[in-house]
């Protein structure tokens, strides 16, 4: 399973991430880098940061996942193109990518859960959409809102695990895990 969220903007499309779930786990690069984040079947998570896994956890594995758990949230602006941007017509967008309208600040939430989900409104998350991926286990749950203020929205869904670091949380930690 493979599919792209694109921001609309001025008539072009700005890629903001691409999702790639396989048969080791899924992975989620940020289009203006190479960083990625990458969740392994076997519960190991990294963060990929200027070409060196900055953050390591050990979480509950991708094939038994159980509940529901915030994966990621971002926050985004975007005031205008870049010039490498391109007009909305050049751009294949496949049926399973997302192209977002959302002008200013927004944020974008990645939730995994064992099942499908219907998520609440939250005050803070007002006109807010969402959209599901339900033919790959865990379920991926995207949720792009405009942010009604400055502040970092808080994870609908904290880990079921408690991060210990040194145990399961590792900081620039340069052995395996």
């Amino acid at each position: 399973m493979r599919f792209c969220i694109y921001l609309r903007r001025f008539g072009k499309l700005r890629k903001l991430y691409r999702f790639h779930r396989t048969s080791r786990g899924l992975y989620v690069w940020s289009s203006r880098s190479q960083d990625y984040v990458s969740y392994h079947d076997d519960g190991k998570y990294w963060i990929r940061f200027m070409g060196r896994k900055t953050v390591k956890k050990i979480r509950q594995p991708l094939l038994s996942f159980k509940g529901a758990e915030t994966l990621s949230v971002s926050v985004n602006t975007v005031l205008a193109p870049m010039p490498d941007d391109r007009d909305e017509g050049q751009v294949h967008v496949m049926p399973e990518d997302i192209v977002l309208d959302l002008q200013g600040n927004f944020a974008i939430e990645v939730i995994l859960s064992a099942e499908r989900l219907e998520l609440l409104p939250l005050p803070q998350r007002l006109n807010s959409v969402v959209y599901i991926k339900d033919s790959v286990s865990p379920v991926i749950i995207i949720e792009a809102f405009p942010m009604s203020d400055n502040v970092f929205p808080v994870d609908r869904f904290r880990p079921q695990l408690i991060w210990v670091e040194g145990h399961n949380f590792f900081l620039n930690h340069d052995g395996r895990i």
